[in-house]
């Protein structure tokens, strides 16, 4: 177990499984039922399923077959299923306690419907269902995409159980960075670098302790400064692909706004802070928030804010990167949004202009159209098919009212919270204490406010000066208007009293 750190509970559930088939099985025959004959393990890459196997094995003293799936696949007519065949046989073979592991189980037995080999589908479904007679045999199979797999052999008696291996948390980590630099002069602290490292797998701990290493050798020991720049190329694998690195963004960054802080801090921060006084209290954070208001007025900068305070993995999400020509690929990147949100747990899923990407639906509409699917999809994601704990999904929208009505239920998008234009305090604080400055830039919003004094700050450069003066700001207000008009104001005051 020594070799095995983060991974105790799966050890323990894995063993109750395999142990008694394998060391006790005439208990099964004495009691007339059937021993499990297949578990299926799936987690993401590198959590450490093939090193669960192998303790597996040499803790129940059992001879281990490895079956590599791609390895299997043969040029010819046949060759495959021979091959398949030949090593259950050679599992078999000596009668004393075997494991048959297959890697990559899913490249193997693929769905029918994604144009795999049927016959090696059918020749492994097969050679399951005659495991009965085959004495102490248990198969164990490996993925890191169960539902690419075929849905036959997820059936009771085949893989009868299945064992989730999820990415380390914080608790986990510790211990497993405490296994690989038990051997090395450090002066860290493990359990902060745990905190930093959200996302990462036990392989990635170990690239990661090992590329540190290397950056001390010839210092002594190793340091906090190298694993820092350790972190810089040995990135999580599960934040690769649809993650976004968020640079580091404070809370008093974000100008006014105390109100909406507040909100946020209570909704995201707390339950992260406080799990176990609210847990006790039996308070249930948000599953969703929904930030809406006038364009420019730092909806999406208070979520990076998120994000980067909360040590979240953050995953951005637009219509672009969401929308396929092709049908079901845009359901399928969605589906995969949220499954990689739950392996790098915490994670907030950011819809940007969520009302590009799920609108309203129409009623004489039949339900076929993309944006329907990708709603109906969303809806059965954050409904919890599987857990959501450990996942916030995020939104934000300039029009709250062109939303789905079913996205708005308690459920799903639990908080609504409105952030609006900076009022005359926070205009003050965003410009430095300049109060006359912030009575000229009534109608202003926090963007317009920037580009105000990017403006000035041009002006200043155009005269060769290094200090801005009050004269620059006065000409920029005649460059840059506010952006939040009368008509555009009334209308979030509608919305206000309908959404509150």
């Amino acid at each position: 177990m020594d070799s095995l750190p983060g991974l105790e509970a799966a050890f323990q559930s894995l063993l109750e499984v395999v142990q008694y088939p394998l060391l006790h099985s005439d208990a099964f025959a004495h009691l007339n039922i059937d021993a499990p004959k297949g578990v299926l393990l799936y987690g993401p890459p590198g959590v450490g399923k093939t090193q669960l196997v192998k303790v597996i094995s040499e803790h129940c003293h059992a001879k281990l077959t490895v079956i590599q799936g791609p390895d299997i696949i043969g040029p010819y007519l046949g060759d495959s299923e021979l091959r398949l065949r030949e090593r259950f046989a050679s599992a078999h073979s000596t009668g004393a306690p075997s494991i048959l592991f297959i890697d990559e189980i899913d490249s193997l037995a693929p769905t029918r419907a994604s144009g795999g080999n049927p016959r090696l589908v059918a020749q492994l479904l097969t050679l399951m269902d005659g495991l009965h007679s085959r004495g102490r045999l248990v198969v164990i199979g490996a993925t890191n995409r169960p539902n690419a797999l075929d849905p036959a052999l997820r059936r009771p008696g085949r893989f009868d159980r299945e064992i989730s291996i999820d990415v380390p948390d914080q608790r986990a980590r510790s211990r497993i960075l405490h296994y690989y630099l038990r051997r090395m002069p450090h002066d860290l602290d493990i359990d902060q670098l745990a905190a930093s490292t959200v996302g990462y797998v036990g392989a990635d701990l170990a690239a990661l302790c090992r590329e540190a290493a290397l950056m001390a050798v010839g210092k002594g020991a190793v340091t906090m400064t190298e694993f820092s720049e350790a972190m810089r190329t040995t990135t999580a694998s599960t934040r690769r692909g649809l993650c976004v690195d968020v640079a580091e963004t404070r809370w008093e960054d974000v100008g006014g706004l105390s109100d909406v802080k507040q909100q946020l801090k209570q909704a995201v921060e707390w339950p992260l802070r406080y799990a176990d006084t609210m847990q006790r209290l039996g308070v249930r954070p948000p599953r969703g928030i929904l930030l809406y208001g006038p364009p420019g007025c730092s909806k999406t900068t208070l979520v990076r804010v998120l994000a980067t305070q909360t040590g979240s993995t953050f995953i951005s999400v637009n219509g672009a990167a969401l929308y396929s020509p092709f049908v079901g690929d845009s359901e399928r990147t969605l589906r995969d949004v949220f499954r990689r949100a739950r392996s790098a747990k915490p994670a907030i899923v950011f819809f940007d202009e969520i009302d590009a990407i799920v609108g309203k639906r129409l009623a004489e509409s039949r339900g076929d159209s993309v944006q329907e699917r990708i709603l109906s999809t969303m809806l059965n994601e954050m409904d919890g098919v599987q857990s959501m704990e450990g996942v916030l999904v995020v939104a934000a929208t300039n029009r709250i009212d062109l939303i789905d009505a079913a996205l708005l239920r308690p459920g799903r998008f639990d908080r609504i919270v409105y952030v609006g234009p900076p009022d005359l305090a926070a205009r003050k604080e965003i410009l430095g204490g300049v109060e006359w400055l912030a009575v000229e830039t009534e109608g202003y919003s926090g963007a317009d406010l920037k580009n105000l004094a990017r403006e000035a700050g041009l002006l200043a450069m155009r005269e060769g000066l290094e200090v801005v003066g009050m004269e620059h700001y006065r000409k920029a207000l005649q460059v840059v208007q506010g952006s939040l008009k009368s008509e555009l104001m009334e209308y979030y005051r509608r919305m206000r009293e309908e959404y509150g």
